[in-house]
């Protein structure tokens, strides 16, 4: 058994609030399927695929063969001087069909802040190649999150994440406000919505000056802001905006790539084809850390085939042979299983289900979701619609914990992301566990 003493040692369980398990409860053992175990023996349902990153489950040994077959063949080689190797050329083929439209150029990465981080480092390095060296800003949304690096924090929108880092922040990052139906439709519609909302991004860029903006960065779906869906219709016309003013489109795919949204990519819900797509997590299902930036044809041929010159510059690991090996055999499951299919199918028994069993309580305001992204909006049961007081929604981990499932519970709402490959049944027991936790903390 692994001892209090030996945890402490990592520096997450001197910044991380769990006041309601001790440190030896909350380690994890094993896992197979949506299924992990402590190493007390406490089954659980993993309802958040660790951090919607599991998306063929756990314990899938295909992966963990082609791990090992790699390791041994080469387990490393840099890609920073000229070099490729099989598994990187492979997987960078295999995305170019698998991304819509002309997304056929990969840089890999190790996460998804660095993903991101080169995303925007195309971006700039696209414009200074078309002699327009002004543009270097960068526009997000407030509620989005891309990381935890210098240049992601600076695109961040949640306040409380980046404070601290303010005085090392860049300038040239403006936010604006995405569409949030339950929080700001009003007695609008959805369309009205999205016309107002993309209205101010096009009044932000021209305030800043389109000719110093390189980019838009933004979440399809908004998951550390509050599982925020925009209504469709979004994409389309923040699409739009980039291609009157000049901008590049950048879609942080980091969560909802690779089937999460019942698509392989949530852009594909719209059809719109961004310039940019940062990539991670359900790439390799986590068995190894791999993230991507992946780049239309337009902005690959922008650059001269034939130069020696570095522009973004990789790092060590990118497009590491084994992570590479890994993400070939995750997609493959993906594909034999069909696991973009199931996502689509479980997300709307998951959604109907919890309509059905919570939608009419008093705590809740809105459930909704997109596929395997589901949550429960919660509010204070006085009518108001006043979100619920985060540390009483933040009860529902440990309660969820008590009925065997590990829940996300933040801010005002109670976040789901199963793996892909969860089954009818573990969807129904799913729906259980979170109608008894939302049941007793109402009558708390």
């Amino acid at each position: 058994m692994t001892d209090a003493a030996s945890i402490n040692h990592l520096w997450t369980h001197r910044t991380q609030d769990h006041p309601w398990l001790a440190d030896e409860e909350l380690v994890i053992d094993r896992a197979e399927g949506v299924w992990v175990w402590t190493e007390r023996g406490t089954k659980l349902m993993d309802a958040f695929a660790g951090l919607a990153v599991v998306n063929v489950g756990h314990g899938r040994r295909e992966i963990a063969e082609a791990i090992a077959e790699q390791t041994v063949r080469l387990a490393y080689y840099p890609t920073t001087r000229q070099f490729s190797n099989r598994p990187a050329a492979e997987l960078a083929t295999r995305l170019a069909r698998l991304t819509p439209g002309d997304l056929t150029y990969t840089m890999f990465a190790v996460s998804g802040s660095e993903a991101n981080e080169r995303s925007m480092q195309i971006a700039r390095h696209y414009w200074l190649a078309r002699g327009r060296e002004a543009k270097h800003k960068v526009i997000s949304l407030q509620g989005g999150y891309h990381g935890a690096t210098s240049g992601t924090y600076a695109v961040c929108g949640l306040p409380h994440m980046v404070q601290a880092y303010a005085p090392l922040q860049y300038p040239g990052f403006a936010k604006v406000t995405p569409p949030h139906p339950f929080r700001d439709r009003g007695t609008g519609t959805d369309t009205e919505l999205v016309e107002r909302r993309a209205e101010e991004l096009r009044q932000a860029i021209l305030a800043e000056g389109p000719e110093t903006v390189s980019a838009v960065i933004l979440e399809p779906i908004l998951s550390s802001g509050g599982f925020i869906i925009p209504p469709l219709g979004w994409l389309r016309a923040v699409r739009a905006v980039c291609d009157e003013l000049e901008v590049l489109m950048i879609a942080d795919e980091v969560i909802t790539g690779f089937g999460r949204t019942g698509r392989w990519f949530a852009v594909e819900h719209e059809d719109v084809i961004p310039d940019l797509m940062s990539t991670a997590k359900g790439i390799t299902s986590g068995y190894i850390p791999l993230s991507a930036s992946i780049a239309r044809r337009h902005l690959a041929e922008a650059f001269d085939a034939h130069t020696t010159q570095e522009n973004v510059h990789p790092n060590t690991y990118a497009a590491h042979p084994v992570a590479c090996a890994a993400a070939l055999a995750n997609l493959d499951i993906m594909e034999k299983d069909r696991l973009v299919e199931n996502a689509a199918a479980m997300g709307a028994r998951l959604l109907a289900g919890l309509q059905a069993a919570v939608g009419k309580r008093a705590i809740v305001g809105e459930v909704r979701g997109r596929g395997l992204l589901v949550c429960v909006d919660l509010v204070e049961p006085d009518g108001s619609a006043r979100a619920l007081d985060a540390k009483r929604v933040a009860e529902l981990d440990r309660k969820a914990w008590e009925r065997g499932a590990i829940v996300y519970a933040r801010g005002s709402v109670l976040r789901l992301a199963p793996p892909l490959c969860i089954t009818g049944q573990e969807v129904d027991k799913l729906v259980g566990i979170v109608a008894d936790s939302l049941a007793a903390l109402e009558k708390d």
